[in-house]
């Protein structure tokens, strides 16, 4: 039965909300609710593609990252791990390129993130399958890997649930509650939920659930297309790192004996809700073969087996991007008391475990441990309630999305 008040009301049951109310619980927040519109874990969590990298431009956002990985290692469920250190390539094409992945190798060490340059060979070594053709070199790191994002899910709810927090499924938010401007609780399809804080971490519905309150938040859904292979011979007895190959615009993960393929078009595909969709999983749509093929091929001239290669499964998945390709975190100062973590531009499995120490640290102890200014939820001022200024910008950041970029400009 879901009760009728909390000191803390979190809205989305994946793996933001889950560790999120892990992290609340374990800084000693115990009367706290998960509310999930579906089943839990469902959503993005629920075909997410499950890389884990650790290096971004934004030295907070790598911090937190860092942190996820190191929680992510001792998740367990039912004995069974959800993450995967197999580390990570990122293929140097073009000599632009070599000139990032260096300034990357700088900035990852000035952080204390392993990482470092190797040659086409040495990265053909560490994965086989490739075809070094034009490759001048790459940057290795050991710690990223891939991961279960259902299992790590899982995990952190588990704890959060030894801990005293009470998730509830099939407990839809129909809209936010406030009195004098301030948050209050919750509209529930089973009636309003009294709470002094709510944490809207409800992925690419999170903009329909603020506008309760007469809060925009920036983002678009976008549609995250990749497919995975049928089982390769022999993959199952090796252990392939991820491989990231920007100038190509595709990225590549193994999962058992098979391989997962996907990237960023340059003609992406937006989605704008204008109510929440019914259905199992309203965050996955219909595949768009003729979209996907210039990335298909461009994998395959990687690696070359994918050209035989037939694929057994494909994915549309929703994911939220903002127009700056930072995430949405921190409290709203138009409503005091809601909190927002939702916007996470396909770093939502990696960014996870240091999204939920962060926050949680930020409400209990009125600062979050990092500077975050760059993801307040605010930054955008009256552009946030421009949807054609939001949708232009967060299309062109997924269309240029493995473009150059140079860390020490962030």
């Amino acid at each position: 039965m879901i009760p009728k008040h909390a000191q803390i009301a979190i809205i989305g049951g994946g793996i933001a909300g889950a560790s999120i109310a892990y992290h609340l619980a374990k800084r000693g927040m115990r009367d706290v609710i998960v509310l999930e519109q579906g089943a839990l874990v469902s959503g993005t969590t629920s075909h997410a593609p499950g890389l884990v990298g650790q290096l971004r431009s934004n030295e907070s956002l790598t911090k937190m990252l860092m942190y996820s990985v190191s929680l992510y290692k001792e998740l367990r469920l039912d004995g069974a791990a959800g993450y995967f250190p197999v580390g990570g390539v990122r293929l140097a094409s073009s000599k632009e390129r070599l000139s990032e992945i260096k300034a990357q190798e700088r900035f990852a060490a000035k952080l204390g993130l392993q990482a470092s340059l190797i040659s086409a060979q040495q990265a053909q070594e560490l994965f086989p399958l490739m075809d070094t053709k034009g490759v001048r070199a790459a940057l290795w790191l050991p710690d990223d890997g891939s991961a279960t994002p259902t299992i790590l899910a899982r995990a952190l709810i588990a704890r959060a649930q030894e801990l005293g927090v009470s998730f509830h499924p099939h407990a839809e938010v129909t809209g936010l509650w406030s009195v004098n401007g301030r948050i209050r609780g919750v509209e529930t399809a089973h009636g309003l939920i009294e709470a002094e804080t709510v944490v809207l971490a409800a992925g690419i519905w999170s903009g329909l659930v603020a506008k309760t309150v007469g809060v925009s938040v920036p983002l678009i859904p976008m549609q995250h297309q990749f497919a995975v292979t049928k089982p390769i011979p022999g993959l199952a007895n090796v252990s392939l790192p991820n491989l990231r190959d920007p100038d190509n615009l595709v990225y590549l993960r193994q999962r058992d004996d098979t391989l997962v393929l996907g990237g960023y078009e340059r003609n992406p595909q937006p989605f704008s809700p204008d109510a929440i969709p019914g259905g199992v999983d309203p965050t996955v749509l219909k595949f768009n073969r003729p979209r996907f093929k210039s990335l298909h091929r461009s994998a395959a001239e990687r690696v070359p087996c994918l050209e035989t290669t037939k694929l057994a499964k494909q994915v549309n998945g929703l994911e939220s991007f903002t127009p700056d390709g930072e995430f949405l975190l921190g409290p709203s100062s138009a409503v005091p008391g809601l909190w927002i973590a939702c916007g996470f531009c396909a770093h939502g499995v990696s960014g996870a475990g240091g999204v939920g120490k962060v926050l949680a640290d930020w409400i209990v102890d009125g600062e979050p441990g990092l500077d975050l200014s760059a993801m307040s939820p605010d930054r955008f001022g009256a552009k946030a309630a421009d949807v054609s200024f939001v949708k232009r910008k967060a299309r062109r950041l997924y269309s240029t999305y493995y473009d150059i970029r140079n860390p020490s400009e962030h």
